[in-house]
């Protein structure tokens, strides 16, 4: 029999280390539901993200452009954000990921978004051409404004993708029947216990982890400095670049690292972790232990997904997780038989 050759689109993670552990889940996920005459292979989005963001971005890690963004148009990103890639062009880029024939291409993470449809559309739409059937894997939307939904309608309706495999409720609602294939499931992220990273110990054992970045919660990173006073505790930051922040953050002993196992191990091992960055708490929680999350992002539907909504209230642990994930991972082998 024939092998059925599976290619994994990885996102970038030089902005948000968070999209690696996604990968990562979504890695483990396939592990599991892959047949035994199918292989699994990766492959990076990195080639068309430079092309189309690299000028964005040197705006964007500008000081000054950055600080302005952050203290006064972020209050505005529902309606900034999406309608700022009206500028920007998409490139049809070589990379490997264009050149690889595969029987389906799996595409996970926050991608039913009006910037993953203007970077990589010309990219999803050849590959559907090569004959590799498409599959979104724990999927979802941005802020799911008008603007957003009525742009990935359009896209998903031409597209006509062989699965659409969503982590929050109101992406399964708006795009599962652009597909003959849905299912409401789990971020990915809530795999990565499958990859078996080892209970160790530390100089610091027990620990607490401080995960707060956002500048409008610098008064809840002080209260919980000052609860934890007595406790050894862990900073990290999920952004390992620019350089020129990363210097200064290592030098005053924060975890940042390009490599997203660090982190990963660095929860792994946490007895409680605090975070504004969902994907701090998510793979805590997939680990076993205990997070909570200060933050008012829509991405509060991932935890309501998997039957855990009040983690904004107070520090939560996850229940039936095994269950969720058997459930997700039969409908993908489904899939890939």
């Amino acid at each position: 029999m024939l092998e059925k050759k599976i290619a994994l689109l990885t996102s970038v993670t030089f902005n948000n280390i968070g999209n690696g552990f996604i990968d990562l889940g979504a890695e483990a996920a396939l592990m599991k539901a892959l047949p035994l005459n199918a292989e699994l292979f990766k492959v990076s989005s990195n080639a068309n993200f430079a092309a189309t963001m690299g000028q964005m971005f040197m705006l964007k890690e500008n000081p000054i452009i950055n600080w302005l963004w952050v203290h006064t148009m972020q209050r505005a990103a529902k309606k900034l954000h999406d309608r700022s890639y009206k500028t920007v062009k998409t490139q049809n880029i070589f990379s490997m990921a264009s050149m690889v024939k595969c029987d389906y291409f799996i595409i996970p993470g926050c991608v039913l978004t009006v910037p993953f449809f203007t970077i990589y559309g010309d990219l999803i739409k050849r590959k559907a051409e090569q004959g590799s059937k498409i599959i979104f894997l724990g999927a979802s939307g941005n802020f799911y404004t008008e603007y957003e939904v009525k742009f990935v309608s359009e896209y998903l309706r031409k597209l006509q993708p062989y699965a659409i495999m969503t982590r929050d409720s109101l992406a399964y609602k708006y795009y599962a029947n652009f597909t003959k294939n849905s299912y409401n499931g789990i971020d990915n992220v809530f795999f990565v216990n499958l990859l078996n990273l080892p209970q160790i110990d530390t100089d610091l054992t027990p620990y607490v982890v401080l995960n707060i970045e956002e500048p409008k919660h610098y008064r809840i990173k002080e209260e919980l400095k000052n609860i934890f006073k007595e406790k050894n505790i862990v900073y990290s930051y999920h952004k390992p670049f620019p350089y020129t922040k990363v210097s200064k953050l290592v030098k005053s002993g924060v975890i940042v690292s390009d490599n997203p196992m660090d982190y990963l191990l660095l929860y792994r091992n946490a007895s409680e972790v605090y975070s504004d960055r969902v994907h701090a708490c998510i793979p805590t929680l997939a680990f076993g232990n205990k997070a909570r999350l200060f933050s008012n992002s829509p991405r509060i539907a991932l935890f309501e997904n998997a039957k855990i909504p009040n983690v904004r209230e107070r520090l939560v642990s996850i229940e039936g997780l095994k269950e969720m994930q058997d459930k997700q991972i039969a409908f993908l082998a489904s899939l890939l038989q």
